[in-house]
């Protein structure tokens, strides 16, 4: 298997696995006879993983289950191949009486926190179930395209040409939807800034500042950078400050930047801390 998708597996069983964390977690907690101990607090994941296969994956029964118990010894466990082995057999084999039983409660069937559930279904009562089956979906990998160097048309053709089918997003002009995920290093110009990868929604956030030449803006919380490339790529002439607590992912926000050729003023800082900082004193327009 490459590399490119070892990667993809992970991220699929990753991702899976939070989206579905608190189903996948309720139903191998039936097939447990006691809790385990916190430092065994990895195999309880293990079996979520195994579970999130058997239940949401394209991966064979037999493979799934074969691949989650060699895992309890490459961690140092060989003890525990039994037990997990056992779980996830019987999860194949009781699945239906299982999910039928923890399905009863109507947040544990979407994965959702019983909170959430309750607000959606106080908002929305005739359509709570269409909302949280919807919120379960796997997202879609959005581009956006720089549209000062190159348009978006123009872009959805070099995509075609490396073998990457897109659809122009419907309401916004400079997002395009791939067919699938890839890694990013295939995307053609992502190096050299010409397209970022960042959700529809999120690209609504640089028009609706409605913003000025030589304006002032503060965006707090800014790390990965995504939204703080697409304010300068909207208005290159803002005065930007890009503000994250963490100095490590302000880094990233850097990378982005670089590779589109773009400057801001990042600072690691506590938004919440407005005490002595200089950031905090000046007036911003956004």
């Amino acid at each position: 298997m490459s590399d490119e998708r070892d990667r993809a597996l992970a991220a699929e069983l990753s991702f899976g696995v939070c989206r579905w964390y608190s189903r996948l977690d309720a139903l191998v907690g039936r097939l447990l006879r006691k809790p385990f101990k916190p430092r065994d607090h990895d195999l309880r994941v293990l079996l979520l993983v195994g579970a999130y296969q058997l239940l949401y994956s394209r991966i064979p029964p037999h493979a799934a289950v074969s691949a989650t118990v060699a895992v309890t010894r490459s961690i140092g466990k060989p003890w525990a191949s039994k037990l997990v082995n056992g779980v996830l057999r019987r999860l194949q084999r009781e699945r239906a009486e299982l999910e039928a039983a923890v399905d009863t409660q109507p947040a544990t069937r979407h994965a959702l926190p019983d909170w959430l559930y309750d607000r959606i279904a106080s908002a929305w009562p005739d359509r709570v179930e269409a909302i949280a089956g919807q919120l379960q979906q796997r997202p879609p990998m959005t581009l956006r395209v720089d549209l000062r160097r190159i348009s978006r048309a123009e872009y959805g053709r070099q995509l075609d040409a490396a073998g990457l089918p897109a659809r122009p997003h419907p309401t916004i002009v400079s997002a395009l939807v791939l067919e699938r995920p890839v890694a990013v290093s295939r995307l053609p110009g992502f190096d050299q800034g010409r397209v970022s990868v960042q959700d529809a929604g999120a690209q609504l956030a640089a028009p609706w500042l409605d913003l000025q030449p030589a304006q002032r803006v503060l965006d707090a919380c800014a790390a990965p950078g995504g939204k703080t490339l697409h304010l300068l790529q909207h208005e290159p002439s803002i005065k930007l400050t890009a503000l994250d607590i963490d100095p490590v992912r302000l880094q990233r926000v850097a990378e982005n930047l670089e590779r589109s050729g773009l400057s801001a003023d990042l600072v690691a800082a506590d938004a919440a801390d407005l005490n002595g900082q200089a950031w905090a004193t000046t007036a911003y327009d956004r």
